[in-house]
């Protein structure tokens, strides 16, 4: 069978640190980091040593049905990622990648949400109470009527539910049917900030303003409000805090969920181990949903929405122990290394390089933007973006695309002062050639 690749071949073996290199032995700086998979950079020690382990080779050739017949190894594990969920969260569900996470946690938003409005109804709160006639309906889906509030410009994965609140590309809805539930619109932040306060102010204002609108139109239907804390396949939009309380109220008011999807904004990679610990929020979520860095997938939940009935959400495996044990040695490095103060210290001198680089060539980089190593800018058009981003690679600088014109650079969290040094110049000799 023949291989498809979009770019290149990476050769793990020799690949180390924030340097990728390819078959053919080129070496790349990696902004890339696999649409920001990666996190300790290629072959950390910590890792391998986690992956020659007895424990991680026992986790990985015996598999067992957690729900039903748990390895010890599995509390020890559940236990250590337990400590680093955000401040709230009581309860961790895992499964094997981020978007199963995300539909995970819409089907427990959902199986409170029906359990709430039955018991207001004076009606078992269980379903297996229900009368036969309406489990046999339940069983012809003839059930729920709820729905799930996303945005517009979001992406959250490309299984049916998941898809149903991706909002970002025609490429990845065409053809295949979705749930017709209501997309809110995403304010999407004008840069610099101080340059567009009023702007941005009004543009927050008018979506908050529609998503209560659309509370108002479908009332006691809404079981949660999904919403990424930046929109990186969108085209890495940013919101305020403040918008971000206005959201939760809205959600604390109708009593639905507030689920914050940090596939790919939580480990680290924004500067603070979850990016929503920046908005200031006045409670918790009530479900955060992971990814990506861990990885696995799952998402973490507050007492609220902790599924207690058997057989509601338990799955074969319910995650992959050898994983997860990589997800916890990874979350332990990024606490003993320093690297969030890392990431915020080397994210906003590069940061403040890129916003050099768009002073100095402004007609063809605009809007530098970030928080952390969450970085992005635009250009003028998609054309002009891509041809940008291969002159990039030519010269060694791995970044990838976003939205429809932007750049985004994810790079792993180790990233060093003189690697972002070796960026800049890259990026400048790229912009002088293409403005010359």
């Amino acid at each position: 069978m023949q291989s498809i690749y979009r770019l290149l071949v990476v050769d793990d073996a020799k690949s180390q640190g924030s340097s990728l290199v390819d078959v053919d032995g080129n070496v790349f700086l990696d902004l890339f980091s696999h649409f920001a998979l990666g996190c300790l950079g290629y072959n950390h020690p910590r890792l391998l040593a986690v992956a020659r382990s007895d424990d991680f080779v026992r986790g990985s050739i015996n598999p067992t049905s957690s729900p039903f017949c748990p390895a010890t190894s599995w509390f020890q594990v559940l236990d250590g990622l337990s400590a680093y969920a955000p401040k709230g969260m009581t309860r961790i569900f895992c499964v094997d990648a981020g978007t199963e996470g995300i539909e995970n946690a819409l089907k427990a938003a959902f199986i409170v949400h029906g359990e709430r409005r039955r018991t207001a109804a004076g009606l078992p709160k269980n379903p297996l109470e229900l009368p036969l006639e309406e489990q046999d309906a339940i069983l012809r889906n003839a059930g729920s009527d709820a729905v799930i509030v996303s945005f517009s410009g979001a992406f959250h994965g490309r299984t049916l539910g998941s898809l149903s609140c991706t909002h970002s590309k025609t490429i990845h809805k065409a053809d295949i049917p979705a749930f017709q539930w209501p997309i809110a619109p995403f304010p999407a932040n004008r840069f610099p900030l101080a340059h567009h306060v009023d702007e941005n102010a009004s543009r927050e204002a008018d979506a908050l303003a529609a998503l209560e609108k659309i509370f108002d139109e479908f009332g006691p239907r809404i079981a949660g409000v999904l919403i990424e804390p930046v929109q990186s396949e969108g085209g890495d939009r940013h919101a305020s805090g403040a918008f971000f309380r206005g959201v939760q109220a809205l959600c604390n008011k109708a009593g639905c969920a507030f689920i914050l999807d940090e596939v790919q904004t939580g480990g680290g990679i924004s500067g603070t181990m979850w990016t929503h610990e920046q908005f200031e929020l006045e409670q918790s979520p009530d479900l955060v949903v992971f990814g990506k860095k861990l990885q696995m997938g799952g998402f973490f939940a507050n007492d609220a929405y902790s599924i207690g009935q058997f057989g509601r959400m338990y799955q074969t495996r319910n995650g992959d122990r050898a994983r997860a044990m990589l997800a916890l040695e990874t979350l332990k490095v990024i606490e003993e290394e320093g690297l969030l103060a890392h990431v915020r210290e080397v994210g906003a001198y590069f940061l403040a390089g890129l916003e050099a680089l768009a002073a100095r060539y402004p007609s063809l980089l605009r809007e530098p933007r970030g928080r952390g190593f969450m970085l992005a800018l635009d250009l003028p058009t998609t054309a002009a973006r891509d041809s940008f981003l291969k002159k990039a690679l030519q010269r060694g600088v791995f970044a990838t695309y976003t939205g429809n014109r932007s750049i985004r650079m994810r790079p792993h969290l180790i990233l060093s002062r003189d690697d972002v040094d070796e960026a800049l110049r890259t990026l400048d000799e790229v912009a002088r050639e293409v403005s010359g």
